[in-house]
């Protein structure tokens, strides 16, 4: 009898870490680094290696657009009272 081999899991990390890059930028970057760190780990075969990268470039790309924003509330929010 012939066994069908089930696919790979894919990282649950690497799940939760994508799915945090868009509600918690940062914490979406750290949780990738932390997946990334997983499936690197010798003798993993986990998948999952594309959802932590596309959470890493949403969660720094996240982190900077709030950055910039609290940045320019500040700005208009000084002006404003001074």
């Amino acid at each position: 009898m012939t066994q069908i081999a089930a696919p790979p899991r894919t990282n649950t990390l690497a799940i939760i870490a994508f799915i945090a890059a868009f509600a918690m930028p940062l914490a979406g970057v750290i949780l990738s680094v932390f997946a990334r760190r997983q499936l690197d780990h010798p003798g993993n075969v986990e998948t999952g290696r594309g959802l932590v990268r596309w959470a890493m470039v949403i969660g720094i790309l996240g982190t900077l657009a709030q950055g910039l924003f609290l940045v320019f509330w500040f700005t208009l929010f000084f002006q404003a009272i001074g």
